[in-house]
């Protein structure tokens, strides 16, 4: 896991050309706030980013996910929002692996970060997440841009 700004992105280009992709996505944007909810294309199923606007809220501790297939690089634009994040052999899965939409769901304990404006979050696939929660019993709008980077 890595947390750090979009002023940064640039220390993290070397991991891999991909990650370099997106995070220039983010970095060249004029104005990401106006960005369209939905899936914009990058680079074809290489990198895409998920656009999302949606209240935080107070999920139950079954609500663990993680990837194999995808880095998520999960980028705030507006809104503040907690995210929960555990090393996967802390973690009891409760799915199966679904390959087709790259997810695995679990049941556990983790730490609480809250992720701001500009700031992102890089998730390898021994990080569990659980996103989008609120802070302090607070609902608050947000904005969020998950990049899906291809590992590999």
């Amino acid at each position: 896991m890595i947390l750090d700004t979009i002023d940064n992105a640039q220390f993290y280009f070397n991991l891999s050309g991909f990650v370099k992709t997106g995070l220039e996505f983010l970095q060249n944007q004029k104005n990401l706030n106006g960005l369209p909810e939905g899936k914009i294309e990058i680079d074809g199923e290489n990198v895409f980013a998920l656009v999302q606007n949606y209240d935080t809220k107070d999920f139950d501790e079954r609500r663990w996910e993680a990837h194999r297939k995808y880095f998520d690089i999960q980028f705030v634009v507006k809104g503040t929002e907690v995210i929960k994040v555990s090393q996967k052999s802390t973690m009891k899965p409760n799915t199966d692996y679904n390959s087709e939409g790259d997810y695995q769901l679990f049941t556990g304990h983790g730490s609480a970060i809250e992720l701001t404006e500009n700031q992102f979050i890089f998730l390898s696939p021994e990080d569990v997440h659980q996103p989008g929660l609120m802070i302090n019993n607070n609902p608050q709008s947000v904005k969020k841009i998950v990049l899906k980077v291809l590992i590999g």
